[in-house]
């Protein structure tokens, strides 16, 4: 079996598509790493009370949906503190989500054709444009152009919206004439008045089984995701370049002599498992290398737990694909049966996206993938919660356990016929 392994690796170090995915996939892996923070807002989750600052008009708020809030979308060309007061009292009822694009030169006529754009390539409950005049108009009650309510879906809760704006500006306006009375500034009136109420505290609580992130913490979940997935196709190809080897045995008769030998095929394919395994191995270790670029903040965990974690999520898909490809029984039928593990499980295993708001079929097909699992190590990893490397080391097994079974029945299928 030594003989099979030395054999196989010096094959592989001739292939230059072995020597690409071998470098290149952990320097990508890095590069995402490194990206700055603050750049995946679909995996960010902001605070009950807290505005979610828009960088530009544009910008799509269908992202922040996955919990369940009514999404309202605010034009603001007024940014005054009583907007600001405004906006906050709106999502006092913990049911709506303000996500606010500062402009301070749009106007009327702008936020009706920025509308038009946003209902059909966005995804929210209403929008809100407030105008540049809306201090002196909501405190004269006199509302004409500087404030607007566009309703953009046919969610019931844009009555609990229409309800709450009433409220807000009708205690604006009293808050303006008890200011008028003590010359006062209405936004002190205003807090004087909040003093007088009860205090509400707010508590997030995690599901069942669901972990509590910051939002961090989240950003660095899916950072961590698309460096799985790159990962993830290292691995992968790494356990076809070495399906290649028995494939082109079998077609080259090389392994007929190997068998006259009176190697079993049980220990001549635990010389090629064990190939993958050294590949993984590899791969892991030039990864490794590469997170010293990289300061451990990013990683959300220390680095020698990223490293354990890559090389179990590696030898999963290693022996995958070296078994779909022993069992394809052909080179370009390997590639493509390859590249289809790869996309199809990263995709439905959330590492490009949230599944937060897909159906519970797609929700239950996404356990069958392993990266599903390591997504949920990594969460459990970073709040430093001790079950999360026990629960990668006891999926691998698991999977290691099924791909070996299954992968075994269908060597002697193929052996037979």
């Amino acid at each position: 079996m030594g003989t099979i392994i030395r054999s196989t690796m010096r094959l592989l170090c001739r292939n230059k598509g072995f020597w690409f995915f071998l470098v290149i996939t952990p320097l990508l892996s890095t590069l995402v790493l490194s990206v700055k923070q603050g750049s995946l807002t679909m995996y960010e989750s902001v605070g009950e009370t807290e505005i979610h600052e828009l960088d530009q008009v544009s910008d799509k708020v269908a992202y922040f949906g996955g919990k369940g809030k009514y999404v309202v979308k605010v034009y603001d060309a007024c940014g005054s503190d009583l907007s600001e007061y405004f906006l906050n009292k709106l999502m006092e009822s913990g049911a709506i989500l303000v996500c606010r694009a500062k402009a301070p030169e749009m106007t009327k006529k702008d936020a009706d054709a920025r509308v038009e754009t946003d209902g059909f390539n966005d995804r929210m409950g209403s929008s809100i444009y407030i105008g540049k005049d809306f201090d002196s108009e909501v405190l004269t009650g006199d509302m004409k152009d500087s404030l607007v309510v566009y309703k953009l879906s046919d969610d019931e809760r844009s009555e609990l919206l229409a309800n709450e704006i009433k409220l807000v500006i009708g205690q604006i306006k009293n808050a303006g004439a008890q200011a008028s009375a003590s010359r006062e500034d209405v936004v002190t009136v205003l807090t004087q008045m909040n003093q007088a109420l009860p205090s509400k505290e707010i508590q997030v609580f995690a599901a069942a089984d669901s972990v509590e992130l910051t939002n961090e913490q989240r950003e660095q979940k899916g950072l961590m995701g698309y460096a799985f997935a790159i990962l993830t196709l290292g691995y992968v190809f790494g356990g076809i370049f070495v399906a290649h080897t028995v494939i082109n045995e079998r077609k080259d008769m090389v392994l007929t002599r190997i068998r006259l030998t009176n190697l079993s095929d049980t220990g001549y394919f635990a010389g090629k498992l064990a190939v993958g395994g050294i590949v993984s191995l590899a791969l892991t270790v030039i990864m490794g290398g590469c997170t010293f670029f990289i300061d451990t903040d990013k990683l959300g965990m220390s680095r020698i737990g990223f490293i354990a974690m890559i090389f179990l999520l590696g030898l999963i898909f290693s022996t995958i694909s070296l078994f779909i490809g022993v069992l394809l029984g052909n080179v370009m039928s390997a590639n493509i049966a390859a590249f289809a593990v790869w996309s199809l499980s990263s995709m439905l295993a959330g590492l490009y996206f949230p599944l937060d708001s897909t159906s519970d079929a797609i929700k239950t097909l996404s356990y069958i993938m392993p990266q599903k699992w390591f997504m949920k190590g990594t969460e459990l990893t970073m709040v430093n919660d001790n079950g999360g490397f026990l629960l990668l080391l006891v999926v691998t097994a698991a999977y290691l356990i099924i791909t070996l079974s299954l992968g075994s029945v269908g060597i002697k299928l193929k052996k037979n016929e």
